[in-house]
């Protein structure tokens, strides 16, 4: 019996193995009725660490993710990762997790989200005119290529307003009645 293979990524490499391990981790987890939110893989010259981020509806006791690692990790065996040569993390996106994909702002539908755009908004003034980068709103629909937002903040836009996803740079869900509960 021959050994595995070590992965080496360089370059396109690197995306072939991505797109291998998402397509097995997303298979899998649809089965489960889980869904892979977003996969970070980490190494120089090799795979060191597997980062799996799992969205779900409900929420998901510890012994279900002790599962998952167990199932995942024949996962990445057949795939060619050997149990061992890398780090695997698996968890949840998280209370206030990042928005990334079209998919990831469908799922925060009326969702309190800050966005920090590319592009900024303007806001007239009588004499000036000021640059909006950061803008916070709630999540009304989700188009092909854009999203509705609500209640935006600062109120420079009226509700219903779209924001082209392209403009987003970064976006996240804001949790302010977590927030407001810790600082007392």
């Amino acid at each position: 019996m021959g050994s595995k293979p070590t992965f080496f990524m360089n370059g396109g490499d690197q995306v072939v193995i991505k797109n291998d391990i998402s397509l097995a981790i997303s298979t899998y987890l649809e089965t489960e009725n889980l869904e892979l939110y977003d996969l970070n893989i980490s190494g120089n010259e090799s795979i060191s660490k597997v980062e799996i981020f799992i969205f779900s509806q409900e929420e998901q006791k510890l012994s279900t993710f002790e599962r998952l690692n167990y199932q995942i990790q024949r996962l990445l065996e057949d795939i060619g990762l050997e149990k061992g040569t890398y780090e695997l993390i698996l968890s949840s996106p998280g209370i206030e997790r990042k928005l990334k994909t079209k998919r990831h702002f469908e799922l925060s539908v009326n969702e309190l989200v800050k966005i920090k755009l590319i592009e900024p908004i303007l806001e007239q003034h009588q004499h000036s005119v000021t640059e909006h980068y950061l803008i916070e709103g709630f999540i009304n629909s989700v188009g092909n290529n854009h999203i509705t937002l609500s209640k935006i903040f600062p109120p420079i836009l009226l509700d219903n307003s779209k924001i082209e996803i392209s403009n987003i740079k970064n976006a996240k869900i804001e949790f302010k009645k977590f927030k407001e509960r810790v600082k007392g």
